[in-house]
Formats: C-alpha cells, sequence, structure tokens
C-alpha cells in the first residue's frame, strides 16, 4: 500500500548493509601513442559488480597542421575520432559496433539542448582550446601554437554501456569482456587556411589534410560491493533454475549510400525502435575549415573576437560545427531565415517497411519532419535554433517504433521483423527537380537487443 504513495511522501525505506563503492583505472593492452584508424583494446575485471554507465575513456589528443604550414590542425568534439567500438563476450560479440558512430554521436546531440560538459568533453569546436586563466581575459592572443592544441577528455563508451539494463552488472558471471575502440580517420580535424586566427580564417579549407595523435588513454571504472550475501544467492538462484539472466539493451547498425531521391537498407531484427537518416553534402570528408552555425553572431572583431572572451558560444556569440557531422537537407532549393516559400519546396520523403508507409502521408523536410523528430526522440527541444539550422546543418529524420520510455523500463516492445529480411525504402516523393542526387545519406537502425546469461558463463545474444 505503501508503495502507491508518491516518493516524496512515502516514510519507506530500502536498507542495504555492507555496500561500498570504488574507482579503478584500466590500462589497455598496449599503449603508446595512436593516429588515425588506430585502435585501442581493454579487458574489463572479471570478478567485479560494475556500474557500466560510469565507464568512461580518458585520453589525451593534440592536433597537428598540415606539411610545411598548409593548414592549422584543430581538435573538434571529442566523440568525432571514435569510428566503432566492439564488445566481445569470451570470443563471442556481443555487439559489433555500429560504422559511422561519430556521425551517430552527433545525430544524438542534436537532441539536446545541453550537450556535453565543455571542459572535459568538448562536444564543439572551439577555436581558443586553453582553459580559463585570468590571462584569458586579459592580455593572452588567441594564437594556436602546439601548446594550445592538446586537450583532455573523458567521454562514455557508446550506446550499449550507457543503455544496457540492468546498469550494475555481476561480471563474475560473465566470460572476459574485451572493449576494442576503432578510431576515425583525420577528416574529423578541422583543418582551416593559416595566416591568422580569425573568424574568416577558421571557416577557409586549407590545403591539406590536418592530423590528430591519442595518447594516455585508459579507463575509469566505478565497481560496488554488496556483502550481505542475498545478493549473489539471488543472482545464483536465477542461474541455477535454467531460466536465466536477461539483460537488454540498445543497438545499432548503419548504411551510407549516395541519396539520388531513394535509398533501400534491410533488417531481420526482433525489435527495431526507430529508424534515423541524415544527410551530408558531397565532400564532406576533404580538406575543410570548421563550419560556423547558421544565424550566429559571427562579425565580432578586435578584442571582442581574440583576447577578451573564450570561444564557446554562450561566451562570444558564435559558434562552430565539422563538416563531417554537418547534415543539410539533399535539395539546392536556397533557405534564408523565415523564407517560406523556400521551405515549402523542400523534399517530401515516404518511408516504408515491406511496402507499409511509415508514417501514413508523405513527410515534408521542414516543420513536419521537425516535429516527428522530436516525438521520435521524446524531447521538447533540439540543439537547433532555427528552422534554417535544421535544414542547413542538423537536417535529420526519424521514426520511432517502440513504446514511449521503452529503455527505461526495459520493455522490448519495437517492430518484429524477424522470419524476414524485411525491406526498408526512404525515398523522395512528388517534385523532386530541386533535389541535389549527390548527397550522402547514412541510415541507422536503432534496436533492442537480449543478453541471455546461463550457468557456467554461457551467453546468448539476441538480436
Amino acid at each position: 500500500m505503501a508503495d502507491n504513495y508518491p516518493t516524496e511522501m512515502s516514510f519507506f525505506l530500502r536498507s542495504f548493509s555492507n555496500v561500498a563503492r570504488q574507482q579503478f583505472l584500466i590500462q589497455p593492452a598496449a599503449s603508446g601513442a595512436l593516429n588515425a584508424r588506430g585502435q585501442m583494446q581493454f579487458q574489463l575485471p572479471t570478478n567485479a559488480l560494475l556500474h557500466l554507465k560510469n565507464t568512461r575513456l580518458l585520453f589525451s589528443m593534440s592536433a597537428g597542421d598540415g606539411p610545411s604550414g598548409t593548414s592549422y590542425g584543430r581538435l573538434g568534439p571529442a566523440k568525432s575520432i571514435i569510428d566503432r567500438i566492439s564488445v566481445d563476450l569470451g570470443g563471442v560479440s556481443l555487439d559489433s559496433g555500429c560504422a559511422n558512430s561519430n556521425v551517430l554521436a552527433q545525430a544524438l546531440d542534436n537532441m539536446k539542448v545541453q550537450v556535453d560538459d565543455p571542459v572535459d568533453s568538448h562536444s564543439k569546436f572551439y577555436r581558443r582550446v586553453n582553459g580559463v586563466t585570468a590571462q584569458n581575459f586579459t592580455t593572452a592572443s588567441e594564437i594556436l601554437d602546439n601548446n594550445a592544441k592538446t586537450q583532455c577528455f573523458s567521454i562514455p563508451l557508446g550506446p550499449l554501456f550507457e543503455s544496457i539494463q540492468p546498469n550494475i552488472m555481476p561480471l563474475q558471471i560473465l566470460p572476459t569482456v574485451t572493449i576494442t575502440i576503432f578510431l576515425s580517420g583525420n577528416a574529423e580535424v578541422v583543418a582551416s587556411t593559416t595566416g591568422g586566427t580569425t573568424k574568416a580564417l577558421v571557416v577557409a579549407n586549407g590545403s591539406s589534410q590536418a592530423t590528430y595523435t591519442v595518447s594516455n588513454y585508459e579507463l575509469l571504472v566505478s565497481a560496488l560491493s554488496i556483502d550481505d550475501g542475498m545478493y549473489d544467492q539471488v543472482i545464483q538462484s536465477r542461474l541455477n533454475s535454467g531460466n536465466g539472466l536477461d539483460a537488454v539493451f540498445c543497438s545499432y547498425e548503419s548504411f551510407s549510400d549516395t541519396f539520388a531521391n531513394s535509398t533501400r537498407v534491410s533488417s531481420a531484427a526482433s525489435s527495431l525502435d526507430k529508424i534515423i537518416a541524415v544527410w551530408r553534402d558531397t565532400g564532406f570528408g576533404g580538406v575543410k575549415g570548421a563550419e560556423s552555425r547558421t544565424l550566429y553572431n559571427t562579425a565580432l572583431t578586435g578584442t571582442e573576437a581574440t583576447t577578451n572572451v573564450l570561444d564557446q558560444s554562450e561566451c562570444r556569440g558564435g559558434d562552430y560545427l565539422l563538416h563531417p557531422n554537418k547534415f543539410t537537407s539533399p535539395t539546392d532549393v536556397p533557405i534564408a531565415a523565415g523564407d517560406a516559400d523556400a521551405l515549402s519546396q523542400q523534399p517530401q520523403l515516404s518511408l516504408s517497411i515491406n511496402s507499409t508507409r511509415f508514417p501514413a502521408f508523405d513527410m515534408r523536410l521542414g516543420l513536419q519532419s521537425y516535429v516527428m523528430l522530436k516525438q521520435a526522440f521524446e524531447v521538447e527541444q533540439t540543439a537547433c535554433q532555427s528552422l534554417a539550422e535544421y535544414l542547413l546543418q542538423r537536417c535529420q529524420v526519424a521514426y520511432k517504433f517502440n513504446l514511449p520510455r521503452a529503455s527505461a523500463t526495459r520493455s522490448v516492445s519495437g517492430l518484429n521483423l524477424q522470419g524476414s529480411n524485411s525491406s526498408i525504402n526512404l525515398s523522395a516523393v512528388g517534385s523532386t527537380t530541386g533535389n541535389k542526387l549527390t548527397s550522402n545519406v547514412v541510415v541507422f537502425l536503432e534496436s533492442t537487443k537480449i543478453l541471455r546469461v546461463m550457468g557456467g558463463k554461457q551467453v546468448m545474444v539476441i538480436s
């Protein structure tokens, strides 16, 4: 009866005895500086009760200029260098990882009002990379020498570790957990022209690709201990019952294609929860400077633009994106702030699975797609500050199939496509004369997977 009252009104108390908490650093299997397309590997402890969501990758990263000073190298968001994270259980693949994880991370960050902590996660690109000191606000100039191009980062280990439930996992019931992190290419480093540090030169393209180097990488893990005996008895009882223990987690697949008015992917997931699609202009992986956010103040000059403020948009008024993470509507129709005629000429999209349409009407990029995007992610506001910014720099669409708050309630309720390799088609319909036909489209399929653990450290992954 007492459980029916809100927490704020209830005097109900749960008591756990002999609880302890400790944090550890896990070193990689092989250390040493890593460059683009490198990889690092870690093994989690085999006899620990870990809080998986608290697992963080700590590392330092430095940017290198183009050869012979042909471009300035500037670091982008921390997550942008992660191409894929795979997790194995004693040689059995729990999650092989999603290619283009950096693109997925940007798509997910676009749905947040406040993205990661600028102190250690660096979810945005900044021209000034030094920390806050008194000198920053007085006499320090914004000269990007080598000492100013090394940053320290702390980032989570992706959807599996952030979403798996239960999130506190006794690793003694699992085979050895091996994590392999694959790094992305150098295109994730801003390569802007040399000769100065003003806004105009930061966004101008350099003449050769800049590089990056990752060092001092390690995992920070949080371990718990509950020594009352009851927890271990419950776990062992379930393992001995034959039913095993089930953990659910969110997994992604990605497909990249040229969007010549249509793209087709396939899935046989037992619970397809969401489809996400983003578009990028051709040449997104070339030598590029930074991308200034649409309708942001970028005209500050003199000390306002150099010495008196940090470069975070909250301090200065300007903001930047990486070109590989800039999502743009796949049309040549010009978009201006408040241009209703241009908005009405945006492509209409049709999404279908085995000829069944989702939604039941042709969705137009713009207000219709933006509202459905927020509903798919169950948010009231996104990182966009205008409809023009959504279409020009954060253009993505999504459709949700599972129940609201399904992950929080550990519900497997997505579209069941088992038994058939279902065809998923995303196409532009109606008038397509203004479409680019060369845009890159990346489609992400979000699904719920089940990790079933049996006695003797036997594991089964149900996709």
